[in-house]
């Protein structure tokens, strides 16, 4: 097999990315479409007809747009570095892109799937302060090798074929996770507001986002249910990783299971920590950002531990379950709440005098438990199947990446 190989600027010619004014009307809006890295990550295929944005003629006119025509592959070259797509129509693109026209001997399917085979290496060489970026000198060094155009179109075809079959099971698994998720959420909602028996009386809660709940239920504000005002954490940084000191705990270190990441450890000194020690039990919340609204229980068995500035603690009376409350705060009715209770400001947040007002539908003691209980067997059981549908997509995935490099690679039979 006939092979050249050399650096891509020798294959494709590469072009760079721009964005007209925001603030000039007659730039926007016209028959032009416009692509941007948040565009290519949206995709599910590998081609792209129509973006979010598009642009006037005026607009690259005015600007020097670089217009390309259709077959170009499109590489996003800020962080995500890696999103890439062929345009099937003619496209402009932004600074967070760069786009790679194939030479007449190149093909620019089989461009893309050598570059996909490639995204760890082409992250690799990127860098910058501000944000990471692949320049287009980086870029146009990357080396390559690239068999006849015959065989090229041989491999995409390939490849087109059996990434297609992959992705449909990829995007069925996918699917299934996305499913269980929203069962894990309505078993969870329908336990903590409506009970386990669905024979017992109801009434109205008065509050619009919980409905009826329970006629012999009552329903309280967490300030209420707790042995003191809520507290915020430490307000410390984590510059320790000291093992036998107290963990400091940070929104960041729950993973989606709701269990501390190890990867993540870090600790304070004994005598900073001591005022913000946890007790098992102790349910912390996410106050601002991202994942304001979030979640943890603390239990012993992770050891000694405080938590951060950006966390508030509820330590809950003795005359109520801190695991239902928990599951509670897990549900769609809370989720309603929060997202109404939001601080809009630079950062939403939601304070811990907000958090105190939150209304708590609240069971008999027993019952709390024996939801709670319920509650957390169902979700351990979907939690393991959604283990095995991650291991299975991890498995598709990865077999994936590998035959796309092998075949771009000229390592299988038949396609060399």
């Amino acid at each position: 097999m006939t092979v050249r190989s050399g650096a891509i600027r020798h294959f494709a010619k590469i072009k760079n990315g721009s964005t007209p004014a925001s603030g000039e009307p007659s730039f926007w809006d016209g028959d032009i479409a416009w692509a941007t890295p948040d565009d290519l990550g949206r995709l599910d295929g590998k081609f792209i007809s129509k973006t979010k944005r598009n642009i006037t003629p005026l607009a690259v006119a005015e600007n020097n747009l670089n217009v390309v025509p259709p077959g170009t592959v499109l590489l996003s070259t800020r962080a995500p570095i890696g999103h890439m797509a062929i345009n099937t129509s003619p496209m402009a693109f932004n600074q967070g892109c760069r786009a790679l026209i194939p030479q007449p001997e190149t093909h620019g399917p089989f461009l893309f799937y050598l570059l996909e085979s490639r995204i760890p290496e082409l992250n690799a060489s990127a860098n910058g302060t501000t944000f990471v970026e692949l320049s287009r000198d980086d870029l146009a060094c990357v080396r390559i090798s690239l068999p006849s155009l015959d065989t090229q179109k041989r491999i995409a075809a390939f490849l087109d074929e059996k990434t297609k079959r992959i992705d449909a099971l990829i995007a069925n698994k996918r699917a299934l996770l996305e499913r269980l998720t929203e069962k894990r959420h309505a078993i969870i909602t329908h336990a903590v507001t409506k009970g386990l028996s669905p024979a017992v009386p109801m009434m109205n809660s008065g509050i619009d986002w919980l409905g009826e709940i329970p006629a012999h239920w009552k329903v309280k504000r967490l300030k209420y249910l707790t042995r003191a005002p809520l507290k915020y954490g430490a307000n410390a940084s984590a510059e320790w990783n000291e093992p036998d000191w107290p963990r400091f705990i940070r929104i960041t270190d729950v993973d989606q299971s709701g269990n501390l990441r190890p990867d993540t450890f870090r600790s304070l000194p004994p005598e900073v920590a001591e005022p913000y020690l946890l007790a098992e039990g102790d349910i912390l919340l996410a106050r601002s950002g991202a994942t304001v609204g979030k979640s943890f229980i603390y239990r012993k068995d992770w050891g000694a531990a405080c938590f951060a500035g950006y966390l508030i603690l509820a330590r809950i009376g003795r005359h109520h379950s801190a695991d239902f409350i928990y599951q509670y705060l897990n549900s769609d009715a809370f989720w309603s709440w929060a997202g109404a209770s939001l601080i809009q400001s630079t950062i939403q947040n939601i304070s811990a005098e907000r958090y105190a007002n939150l209304w708590v539908p609240c069971p008999p003691l027993s019952e709390q438990i024996a939801i709670a209980d319920a509650v957390s067997l169902l979700r351990s059981q979907i939690a393991d199947r959604e283990r095995k549908v991650e291991q299975s997509l991890n498995m598709l995935n990865e077999y994936r990446s590998s035959l796309v490099t092998a075949a771009v690679t000229g390592q299988l039979e038949g396609l060399r």
